[in-house]
């Protein structure tokens, strides 16, 4: 059973997951280690979150382009939703992807 995360834009969901290939994808899209750019992610909010969610989406929605996700974001702040909501379900990503302990916070 794959684990993942859902992250839902107008009528539609989106399973997001973080395997291996998909951070080395993100980390090549960024020029930069996914942590280093989390660590500085106020230099680039939007173009570090919708990386993340891009390459993310690469496991189990194979295909979907950059340029798609950047109008899911837009329809996601369209729908009410901020960033900082967007923050918690790139949190619970890297939850499910292993990145933490259960119990053990960021």
């Amino acid at each position: 059973m794959k684990i993942f995360t859902t992250f839902t834009a107008g009528e539609n969901d989106y399973k997001l997951r973080l395997t291996a290939s998909a951070i080395m994808q993100i980390e090549k899209k960024l020029n930069k280690p996914l942590f280093s750019a989390l660590e500085n992610i106020q230099e680039d909010v939007i173009g570090i979150i919708t990386a993340i969610l891009w390459g993310a989406m690469q496991p189990l929605n194979a295909n979907i382009t950059h340029e798609k996700v950047l109008e899911l974001f837009d329809e996601y702040i369209d729908e009410g939703n901020s960033i900082e909501d967007l923050m918690k379900v790139i949190d619970e990503l890297f939850k499910s992807s292993g990145f933490f302990s259960k119990g053990q916070k960021k």
